[in-house]
This record gives C-alpha cells, sequence and structure tokens, in this order.
C-alpha cells in the first residue's frame, strides 16, 4: 500500500481527501498537513510515497513544495490538486502524475489511483532482487545466470536481514538492538557504513533512508517470508482448504527463518512462524484424511515430527494409518521409534491403548 502526505491549508478539502483515499483501500494516508513547512519536516524524517498538494498554498506553494520534495527524493509522485484550472500545464510540467480539480470525487480519484498504481507497476513489476530468509540468508540478482549476492560482512547481513524482516523501522529501534553496546555516535556511524554497504552490494532502489527510518521497497523483491506470510493471511481468511496452499507452503518454509544466524531479535518469529507452519501441515494431513488419501497424510505428518519429534499424538496418526494400510512392519518400526522418544526425552511410555493395539496387530 503506498504511503501518502496531504498538504492543503484548507481544512475541509484535507478531510475530504482524506476520507476519499482511506476508503479506496489503496492509499495510507500517513499525515495530513495545513502547513507546508510542518511537511516538509515530516517528509524529511520519513519516507513517503505519494504527496498530494494543494497549489494555492500561503508563503510555499505547492509546485515549489513538489521540487523541494524531489530535492529529498526523486522517487516521490506528486498529485496537485487545485480549485483552479490555469496551472494544468505547469503542473505536468513539473512530472505531476495527475491534477485534480476541487472539490475531488471519488470518481474522479479512481483514476488518479490508476495512474499511481501503473507507474509503481511499471517500477516493480519483475523484482530483480531475490531474499531468502528461510533455512539461512540467501540474496540473488536475479539476471540471465542468477547472481549470489555476497555482503560485505556478519553485521552487514544482520543488518539486511533486520531491515527485511521489518520492512519498516526507526534508527533506534536498529540501533538498540545491534549496537546496544556502543556510545550513540558510534552507533550511529556504524549504522550509516553499515548501510552504504548493503546498498553498494545490492543497488540503492531498494532501500529507502531517511534521518529517523529506514523502509525497504518490499515490492520490488522477490521474499520468501513476504511469500509465505501473505500465504498464511490468505488461508486465515477464508474456511476453505485449498491443497494448492499447502503445497506451495510447503515450497517457501525450507527450513527455520535465518537458520544458522543467531540472531537473538529474530528468535520469537522464528518459533511464531515454525508453529503456523506446524499448523498448516497438520491442516494439509487431516485435509487428506478426509478425502481418504492416507499416503499424502502419512507425509504430513511425518514433516510435523521433523520438526517436532515430541508430538506423541502424531506418532499415534501415523501408527494408525500405517496398521490400516497393512504395513505392520513399519508400523513396529515407528512405535519403537516412539518408545525410544518418549524414554530418552520424557522418562515415560507409550499410551496403554497403543500399546494394547500394537499387541494385539502382531498377535
Amino acid at each position: 500500500m503506498l504511503r501518502a502526505i496531504i498538504v492543503d491549508d484548507e481544512e475541509l478539502s484535507v478531510k475530504r481527501l482524506k476520507r476519499i483515499l482511506s476508503q479506496s483501500g489503496e492509499i495510507d494516508v500517513y499525515e495530513t498537513f495545513l502547513n507546508p513547512a510542518e511537511a516538509y519536516a515530516f517528509a524529511k524524517a520519513n519516507p513517503i510515497d505519494v504527496a498530494f498538494l494543494d497549489i494555492s498554498m500561503p508563503e510555499t506553494n505547492g509546485m515549489k513544495f513538489s521540487s523541494l520534495l524531489h530535492e529529498l527524493d526523486e522517487s516521490i509522485d506528486v498529485v496537485f490538486v487545485t480549485g483552479f484550472d490555469e496551472y494544468a500545464l505547469q503542473a505536468f510540467d513539473l512530472s505531476a502524475v495527475d491534477y485534480l480539480l476541487k472539490p475531488v470525487t471519488a470518481e474522479r480519484l479512481s483514476k488518479t489511483l490508476e495512474k499511481l498504481k501503473k507507474i509503481n507497476r511499471n517500477t516493480t513489476a519483475e523484482p530483480t532482487l531475490e531474499v531468502f530468509l528461510f533455512n539461512g540468508l540467501k540474496v540473488y540478482r536475479r539476471t540471465q545466470n542468477r547472481e549470489l549476492i555476497k555482503l560485505r560482512s556478519p553485521k552487514t547481513e544482520e543488518l539486511f536481514a533486520f531491515l527485511v524482516s521489518k520492512g519498516t523501522v526507526s534508527r533506534e529501534e536498529i540501533i538498540d538492538t545491534l549496537w546496544s553496546g556502543l556510545e550513540p555516535e558510534k552507533a550511529w556511524k556504524n549504522l550509516n557504513s553499515t548501510l552504504y554497504y548493503i546498498r553498494k552490494a545490492i543497488g540503492a532502489n531498494y532501500i529507502k533512508a531517511s534521518r529517523n527510518e529506514i523502509h525497504v521497497v518490499e515490492s520490488s523483491i522477490y521474499c520468501d517470508l513476504y511469500e509465505f506470510e501473505r500465504l498464511l493471511k490468505q488461508i486465515r481468511q477464508t474456511s476453505e482448504r485449498h491443497v494448492e496452499w499447502m503445497i506451495q507452503a510447503e515450497v517457501l518454509y525450507t527450513g527455520a527463518l535465518l537458520k544458522g544466524k543467531a540472531y537473538e531479535w529474530a528468535s520469537g518469529r522464528t518459533r511464531r512462524l515454525e508453529h503456523e507452519y506446524i499448523g498448516l501441515l497438520e491442516l494439509a494431513a487431516r485435509f487428506h484424511l478426509e478425502q481418504n488419501q492416507q499416503q499424502q497424510a502419512l507425509h504430513y505428518f511425518g514433516e510435523i515430527l521433523k520438526l517436532d519429534s515430541l508430538r506423541e499424538d502424531i506418532y499415534h496418526e501415523i501408527i494408525n494409518l500405517l496398521i490400516e494400510l497393512g504395513r505392520m512392519n513399519e508400523a513396529q518400526r515407528k512405535f519403537g521409534q516412539l518408545e525410544e522418544m518418549l524414554q530418552q526425552e520424557l522418562g515415560t511410555t507409550p499410551d496403554p491403548k497403543l500399546k494394547a493395539l500394537m499387541k494385539q496387530k502382531l498377535l
């Protein structure tokens, strides 16, 4: 979602435009300002994607303000909003995305939003950077031969992983997390130099930095974490069980988040994602059981045990399925594994009912 500011000295116009933009569901109205100086101070400290600017404002008019914004960041899109049409040609000379006449209507604004979407689609339609955070950290440039990008140092890798996993994060939080033991001046210097080496390695277009915040342009990269979390959201929002979604989740989750990287800040999210993934595996297994597809169910139950070997209930499911399929030798081996695991890890023995079932089947 594009992050926008509205700058207009007429309060009613600001409220109207904010309401229409918010109702569109495509623009996040970051802040609104009646004073261009306040808006400029905000833009210096925070990354924004688009600015809706009134042209006729005291002290600093919208056209002059658009030039100031582009001095901060050339990629900011500008939409002029005014009660007069006399500035149209001048506005487009300044490469404005659109020129809206007041009172702005939802119908007219929808055309502006289409233009904004098209511009942002064109610049990020085919991400040229691939970032994989599951099962370690790997970064590739999408070229004909798919080039592996090497980052300069372990700290450079950690900052890059932190930024990608957060999306948008304040400089203060980065320093508190990655350089908490240093004097503030040295910490800020380390952050700036490390960020420089990241941008030098991957390119400057993927990360926007302001005085207070650093923002990863998520739409410009392919990231397995982003895809996995989008998939989780999709699954939560529907009661239907789509087999292709389960398959896609298994393809994306190639191992624990940032496996092999002892990043304390990532540990909570790592556990949560693993728990979510195990939930998907169990959902898939039970779906296949309902469809009388025992072999597929066995596969998903087996994947759960690879991640959580203490799940006695899953051992039970697997053993029962193997017995149903007449694969008694495998059922016996799995029961033996369960006995060994419970004894070593918990000092207990399997459920007496399962013991009795195994004894009955082996007679």
